[in-house]
């Protein structure tokens, strides 16, 4: 087992078959992730399938586990398992010591003769995909499902292969085409008994007209559906009748408010249309009879009525009639009531659509159901086949992705490098000048940005239209460079992982310092912007004023200004806009401090040496840079790429910190060619002859300061040994001459060496 650094962190390098055994004993706390979504992963479908093998939507490292452990069995030469895979399997390779294994040999084999392919000894998956495709064309393709194709020229197994979708809806082929399965076969055949027997006890004996159930005969079925249609208008009369016997002042009401007959216009169809259809089946009245009349009854229903009058009413209640009551009506119900129950027990529904001669032909032809059986049979050994087909499929797909997998999920080995995309990432973004190669899969931006946040990363959320109806959004990271023209709505162009170019557009963004420049720089930023925001506040007030005064002033008959307030009230509230006297003593104040650090300055600055200078000012611009330094070091060294993957349903185990190299890696800019002509030359030679100049400047400065102080300091001592020696040249000719010297009134006594005795104490 053997650990490699892989950006900040150490993770398990998976290169061979035997690491893949060590994957299994390796702590699940010290992989790189522990769940990811399914769909995140850019690679063959089927094989993230069989990873997912319950169809939960995500793979966890007990997926990944039983996976390895299965596809080890089957290629016992571990060794030989390396990322090195042409995508043809040796059939040696398999193992011949688990049933399992000779059941995938056999398959292949299998297949190989079925493609009349002459060598035998190797399988790839193009050969199994080839033979899936043939089996998905022949009439029993293995999939259980019977179509008219798998009946060849058997009229009979047709017809019941369409009377069977017809009844059960059948189901899909793998051609697109329906058919029957055995489920549905066996559904058809238990349901024409039942329905059968239904019929029977409906069906009117010979040399009678009508049952009990049958009350109007033949024509009960289709008459008792006619009553239906608007028997609720029926009862509705008889409802509103009885309102009528309790209160008769709703007379008025019951047909139609006043206020709605008064707005009502003929002459408009629609509105006659929904008039007619609001009213009652009939006039109600206390009497709470329906007339049979038809003349009497609602337009709308008036033909209903009168099928139903000559059809049902008349002849069960008898001729005569002119009304009927609420008992009656009962009565009529009460007469069809065996057929509704008898309707309510249908069974074997799923059949009724047939005729009854058809459905018990198929009771009393044994042999057609056997012949159907075997199909069903045939194609159930097909089946097995394809199923058998489909794991050595499995092991192919096994062999070509799972090492690389285990590298995206055991360890980031593949995104640390530098040869191609991990097969979580989406492609790469050029916009603003540069290549940005880390883009990962966004289902839900806001539910992301929660996460995301915390990564102290400049970050892109990113539309990509992959086609007229196919729209993803990634999120990008900002490693390297700097915000440059990164705003929102601007547009660059996505290259997917098969090199398609795709319109994109930047939907929102995250703010972060990319790099140490832009760190040091933010805080002095945010205290000119707000520096900057006071100055537009003031200037605007200012502005408004200025407006209010010039159109009093240029407006005729406006009032005069009022006389100026006492001085202890010119001060005027805070953020008006206008200067106030406590504004100009804070001007005043501020102006002397000004005045009064700078002499103190310019006074020390003046008694202090070249060098003295220099340090006070490296010191000064160190004590103000340092701790921004240091904290924009800690920002960016706290920049973590794991954050984006958790917003994208990762659980991820380690803190992906960056370094240089990454930085570089996962956004840089594009490349001139070498031969090229014209193209921007590198500065760095201009750049160092400036800085040797201004070093020399500075160190010429010094030393010319320094060797002025110096000149200057012999000169004053010059200047004072001469006075000395002057003052010694005048003290010799005085003490050689013999007259006194009067003091004269302007002149001080001598001083005496001996200081006088202090005055007594009193």
């Amino acid at each position: 087992m053997r650990f490699h650094r892989f950006g900040k962190s150490f993770q398990m390098a998976v290169d061979n078959g035997r690491d893949l055994e060590e994957v299994l004993r390796l702590d699940e706390a010290l992989w790189a992730a522990t769940s990811a979504p399914a769909q995140v992963f850019f690679c063959d479908p089927l094989f993230i399938q069989h990873l997912d093998t319950v169809s939960k939507g995500r793979i966890t490292s007990a997926d990944l586990k039983q996976a390895i452990r299965w596809f080890l069995l089957q290629l016992p030469d571990h060794h030989a398992i390396t990322p090195e895979f042409d995508g043809i399997l040796q059939l040696n390779a398999i193992t011949q010591n688990t049933e399992a294994g000779q059941a995938l040999r056999n398959s292949a084999l299998y297949i190989l003769k079925e493609l009349d392919i002459v060598d035998k000894t190797t399988i790839s998956l193009a050969q199994i995909r080839s033979f899936l495709s043939t089996v998905q064309a022949r009439a029993l393709n293995g999939d259980g499902i019977l179509t008219l194709k798998s009946a060849g020229n058997r009229e009979d197994i047709k017809n019941l292969i369409t009377h069977v979708v017809a009844a059960t809806g059948g189901a899909q082929d793998l051609d697109g085409s329906m058919g029957m399965a055995d489920k549905e076969l066996q559904d058809f055949l238990t349901a024409i008994p039942l329905h059968l027997e239904w019929l029977d006890r409906g069906a009117i004996p010979p040399g009678q007209d009508k049952t009990e159930i049958m009350p109007l005969g033949t024509s009960t079925p289709a008459l008792a559906a006619g009553l239906k249609t608007h028997a609720a208008r029926v009862e509705q009369f008889f409802q509103l009748s009885r309102l009528l016997q309790f209160d008769g002042r709703l007379q008025s009401k019951a047909l139609a408010p006043d206020t709605r007959v008064a707005t009502f216009d003929p002459a408009n169809q629609p509105e006659v249309d929904a008039y007619l259809n609001s009213l009652p089946l009939a006039p109600p009245s206390p009497a709470a009879a329906i007339p049979l009349d038809q003349m009497q009854i609602n337009p709308v229903f008036r033909a209903w009525w009168q099928d139903m009058t000559d059809k049902i009413i008349l002849p069960l209640l008898g001729p005569g009639l002119t009304a009927i009551t609420q008992n009656e009506w009962n009565a009529v119900k009460a007469m069809l009531a065996p057929y509704e129950t008898y309707l309510a027990s249908q069974k074997g529904n799923i059949v009724e659509k047939l005729p009854p001669d058809i459905l018990r032909s198929y009771l009393n032809c044994p042999g057609l159901l056997d012949d159907v059986q075997k199909l069903l049979a045939a194609d159930k050994a097909v089946a097995e086949t394809v199923r058998a087909a489909k794991e050595v499929e499995k092991l192919l797909l096994f062999r070509t992705f799972l090492l690389r997998f285990t590298n995206n999920f055991v360890n980031f080995s593949e995104l640390y490098g530098n040869r191609d995309h991990a097969m979580f990432e989406s492609g790469s973004l050029v916009i603003d000048g540069r290549w940005f190669h880390v883009s990962l899969l966004v289902d839900n931006i806001a539910a992301h940005q929660a996460l995301a946040k915390s990564s102290c990363m400049f970050i892109m959320y990113v539309d990509v239209q992959k086609s007229a109806t196919e729209k993803i959004t990634v999120v990008v990271p900002v490693t390297s460079g700097s915000r440059g023209n990164l705003v929102v709505g601007k547009r660059g162009v996505f290259f997917d992982l098969k090199g398609v170019d795709c319109d994109a557009k930047i939907m929102q963004i995250i703010e972060n310092p990319v790099c140490i420049r832009e760190a040091l720089l933010a805080p002095f930023s945010r205290l000119w912007g707000i520096v900057e925001g006071k100055i537009e506040a003031w200037s605007g007030a200012a502005e408004k004023g200025l407006q209010q005064n010039f159109t009093k002033a240029i407006t005729p008959g406006a009032a005069a200004a009022p006389p100026p307030a006492p001085a202890k009230d010119v001060a005027t509230k805070p953020g008006d806009g206008k200067m106030t006297s406590g504004a100009f003593l804070g001007v005043s104040v501020a102006v002397a401090a000004l005045g009064s650090a700078l002499a103190f300055i310019t006074k020390t600055l003046s008694s202090m040496t070249g060098l003295q200078i220099w340090i006070t000012v490296l010191c000064a611009i160190l004590a103000l840079m340092f701790p921004i330094t240091l904290i924009a070091i800690i920002k960016l060294n706290r920049q973590d790429l794991s954050s984006l993957l958790e917003g994208c349903g990762w659980a991820i185990n380690l803190r992906m910190r960056l370094d240089a190299k990454l930085r570089g890696q996962f956004t840089n800019f594009g490349i001139y060619p070498k031969d090229a002509e014209g193209t921007p030359k590198s500065h760095w030679l201009k750049i160092l002859l400036i800085s040797l100049a201004v070093t020399a400047l500075i160190a010429g400065t010094y030393f010319g300061i320094a060797n002025y102080r110096e000149a200057a300091k012999a000169e004053r001592l010059r200047q004072k040994q001469q006075q000395q020696e002057m003052d010694r040249e005048q003290q010799k000719h005085t003490t050689n001459d013999p007259a006194p010297v009067q003091p004269s009134a302007e002149t001080p006594p001598p001083v005496s060496a001996t200081p006088p005795a202090p005055a007594p104490t009193p």
